[in-house]
């Protein structure tokens, strides 16, 4: 019974290893100083005082093994990370390359306007959208911080 424990063991490693040698070749600057994860796309959109915000990314071949062997649930901490200064974030849904987000209190009603102001992100996306209540786009490229902004 032990024997097949430890081939079982060291066949799982060895598949570990064997990944990380056949993705060698991705670009591990894309995955920001070490970090396992890479932001393809962040969309928020603003709906009075709330967002929905839709997060979709790639992992590094690593975190990819290790999310198929354990499940996605562990990128939760690293999602909330993310969206660390924005407040009141809940998790409706992570995926293995997406995540569905519920933020609270983003913005703030003034008179008939919503004021939005900046919030950091920890990564920086390789775009940003925001959506507005009249269905208007905006796409940023490239940037660690939602802008100042306001809508109806």
């Amino acid at each position: 019974m032990e024997t097949k424990i430890i081939i079982t063991i060291a066949l799982i490693i060895s598949a570990v290893l064997l990944a990380t040698k056949i993705f060698q070749e991705v670009n591990n600057e894309q995955f920001n100083e070490g970090k396992y994860i890479h932001i393809d796309s962040v969309v928020i959109e603003f709906n009075k005082s709330n967002a929905n915000v839709y997060v979709e990314y790639h992992l590094s071949p690593l975190a990819e093994v290790y999310i198929f062997l354990f499940g996605s649930k562990h990128l939760e901490p690293k999602i909330k990370e993310i969206f660390a200064d924005f407040g009141d974030v809940k998790i409706l849904t992570v995926e293995s390359n997406s995540a569905s987000l519920l933020v609270s209190n983003i913005s703030q009603k003034s008179d008939k306007f919503y004021l939005h102001e900046s919030r950091k992100l920890d990564v920086q996306p390789d775009i940003l959208t925001l959506v507005y209540p009249d269905g208007i786009r905006r796409n940023i490229l490239n940037t660690n911080f939602t802008p100042n902004t306001f809508y109806t």
